[in-house]
């Protein structure tokens, strides 16, 4: 059901307030139990008359339920002003207080909780004057008619809350992993693109064997981060598979293409049974690292790579050669620590006397 709320105009806008069905519902099922029930209601309360105003206001109370999740204050305001005046004629205790029980969890629900509380209070004083028993009586009818609805719809804003953070925080987490994703693939397909593509300009007259093998490793490598790339965004679309392709059987490759590009590489990985995706992490880890070096390092830099595990521990070190210098710690460190961190370990990133190093050091899974 769709309510316009302004017309056409020059400088206005033209809002649509769509109704629920479950508030035309809710609506419907007051107004019927407010109607049916209300003569039973009068005749357990000694025969108390009822005329067309009582089912009048009766109906307004349940009537102002249909804005309940898109207008809460009109809801509240038709509600309340319905029960005042429906106790005020003196007419009898009902059914139509349950529809100020739905209003006020609507109000707790669909405001803030001040607007609720607010509410409350100025509901409870709206019947206060047309009290017929004691003020302790009214202050337990209050706590029960009017505070518990409101405390139920605040509790429920709040699960809804947090289950609504909890999704935001999964949906930004998975963007964060397939960003991290794309910068480890692309970042290293580029920069060993870049390398081999200066091999291959630099010796095309001296040395074209050599430039061949450049521009084949220039493909291989576009391949496979083009290959990575359509893995991620399959990830996106929900069509990827469900176990990571890349282990630390990969290491040896990737050196070889490190090698290929100019940076020469040892490698060292101990034979270990891991889960797939902690050797997916340990190996995008140890692609970071070298691709930082390949990107950042002197001619004539090695680097070195040893996996091993000691003292319930997985270690991941890399380092190299190069002259130690400061340095800023970029989106790729940052990216590193998130993997180590994310499977409960530490990694640590800096120059040292001889050169720089990475070293992740992650708690092997019992």
């Amino acid at each position: 059901m769709k309510i316009r709320t302004s017309a056409y105009a020059p400088g206005r806008m033209v809002s649509t307030m769509r109704i629920k069905w479950q508030d035309m519902a809710l609506t419907v099922a007051l107004l019927f139990f407010g109607l049916a029930g209300t003569r039973f209601a009068a005749r357990l309360q000694n025969g108390v008359s009822l005329d067309v105003l009582a089912y009048v206001l009766i109906t307004v109370a349940a009537t102002g339920l249909l804005f309940r999740s898109v207008r809460p204050l009109w809801t509240f305001g038709m509600t309340t002003v319905a029960i005042a005046v429906y106790l005020a004629m003196g007419y009898p205790f009902g059914p139509i207080l349950v529809s100020g029980v739905a209003a006020m969890y609507a109000v707790a629900v669909y405001s803030t909780v001040e607007l609720a509380a607010g509410c409350a209070l100025l509901y409870a004083l709206a019947i206060l004057p047309w009290w017929n028993d004691t003020v302790t009586s009214w202050i337990t009818w209050s706590a029960g008619w009017i505070l518990l609805p409101a405390a139920a719809g605040v509790l429920m804003k709040l699960r809804k809350k947090s289950v609504v953070d909890v999704r935001e925080r999964a949906v930004i987490s998975e963007r964060l992993r397939l960003a991290q994703e794309v910068h480890d693939v692309v970042g290293h397909g580029l920069s060993v693109i870049a390398m081999q593509a200066g091999v291959a300009l630099y010796v095309l007259d001296k040395d074209p064997a050599k430039a061949r093998a450049s521009l084949e490793a220039i493909r291989d490598t576009s391949k496979e981060a083009l290959d990575g790339l359509r893995s991620e965004l399959d990830t996106l679309r929900g069509e990827a598979p469900l176990r990571p392709t890349t282990s630390l059987a990969d290491i040896p490759a990737l050196a070889t293409r490190m090698r290929e590009a100019g940076l020469e590489v040892s490698v060292e990985v101990q034979d270990l049974e891991l889960p797939d995706n902690l050797q997916l992490a340990v190996y995008r880890i140890v692609q970071e690292s070298l691709t930082n070096v390949l990107r950042h390092s002197s001619p004539g830099v090695t680097a070195s790579v040893r996996v091993y595990a000691v003292r319930g521990e997985l270690v991941v070190e890399v380092a190299d050669s190069g002259t130690p210098k400061p340095f800023t710690e970029g989106h790729g460190i940052t990216g590193m620590r998130t993997r180590a961190e994310s499977y409960g370990g530490t990694l640590e990133a800096g120059p040292r006397n001889d050169g720089f190093a990475v070293i992740a050091r992650i708690p092997l899974p019992s």
